[in-house]
């Protein structure tokens, strides 16, 4: 992996960042090759008079409804209605799981696959919380409401990778004096995607009419978190009170688990969704992952993930598509030629 030059490859001092103009820090470039003849055409059949191709392996995110055409990468002239598809006694949609599947066509067994992942965000909406000096206040206290495609109940949390301008863990549960505070809270679902989303804890005396000054101060020792949104965009937002992060903190960092959490979801759901395309050839899947500074060259507001995907196919490669992540985990697309969906 291309962990072990991670910064030190790459880093730039902020004076080489100013000078050269360049907002994003290249961190890591991975490519992943996976051939698509063999894991989504699968076999040829020819039923009379027509012609199908059954994939080995079929995917779909948990709770999603799907056609029966799902399993073929090519049908003509075939009835789809004809086609029976016996799933296993434990087949759930609901769970995930890889699951052995039986296609009879004109009474001959065929054997597919059909991989139920979750690659989906929790839907998060947060709300502020006001409270009096020395009050217990929790995570949930500031959630509004959480839901996932799971059905599954939304795992709760302080944000645990939030970090001040020095790189010191902040404690979201420890204020207690009066003042305002930023606060992030995270959700989760049962397979690992998260959802970071930051709201306000107001703490005052019950004589004060309204919320003192935000405490810590708002002025930023790195700059604010204004960055180059023309040409970056942020999948990970690590800055607090909207203060960028140190540069010093990031010389010899390791990737987070966010960080690679999120690489790996969204490797999974292109692979899903370009695999839906049915295209012949081999497909090189390039992932690079960017720290972004603020427009001062003083900070690091946080991350950008860009995903290449290009299909090469009797020796001509071309692009299949090109897109950013944003914090919501939606994509937004430079190059999208075959209309993949956000």
């Amino acid at each position: 992996m291309a962990k072990k030059f991670f910064y030190n490859r790459v880093y730039n001092t902020k004076r080489t960042i100013i000078n050269i103009v360049i907002i994003g820090v290249c961190i890591i470039g991975i490519i992943i090759c996976f051939i698509l003849t063999s894991n989504f055409q699968g076999q040829s059949k020819k039923p009379t008079g027509g012609e199908v191709s059954i994939k080995t392996e079929a995917t779909v995110e948990v709770n999603e409804k799907f056609a029966n055409d799902i399993f073929f990468s090519k049908i003509e002239n075939v009835d789809l209605d004809k086609i029976e598809i016996k799933y296993p006694e434990d087949y759930d949609i609901s769970k995930m799981g890889k699951y052995d599947v039986e296609i009879i066509i004109e009474g001959k067994s065929y054997e597919s696959s059909l991989k139920v992942v979750d690659t989906t965000k929790p839907e998060l909406t947060l709300k502020e919380v006001t409270i009096k000096p020395n009050a217990t206040y929790s995570a949930n206290d500031f959630v509004e409401s959480c839901t996932d495609n799971s059905n599954a109940s939304c795992n709760i949390s302080y944000y645990t990778e939030g970090v001040d301008e020095e790189g010191k863990a902040i404690n979201y549960e420890g204020y207690k004096k009066a003042g305002t505070y930023s606060i992030k809270i995270s959700a989760t679902d049962e397979t690992g995607n998260q959802t970071v989303k930051e709201t306000k804890l107001n703490i005052q005396n019950s004589s004060t009419p309204k919320p003192p000054v935000e405490t810590p101060s708002t002025k930023c020792k790195y700059g604010n978190n204004e960055y180059d949104t023309e040409n970056y965009l942020i999948a990970i937002d690590i800055t607090s009170n909207n203060c960028a992060v140190s540069l010093d903190l990031y010389k010899n960092a390791n990737t987070t688990k966010e960080i690679d959490q999120l690489m790996e979801t969204e490797t999974t759901r292109i692979k899903k969704d370009v695999e839906a395309l049915n295209l012949a050839g081999t497909l090189a899947l390039n992932r690079m992952i960017s720290a972004v500074v603020n427009k001062t060259g003083d900070g690091i507001v946080g991350y950008e993930l860009k995903i290449t995907i290009t299909i090469t196919n009797n020796g001509e490669s071309k692009k299949i598509t090109e897109y950013k992540v944003d914090k919501d985990g939606k994509r937004v697309f430079i190059d999208n030629p075959y209309n993949l969906g956000k």
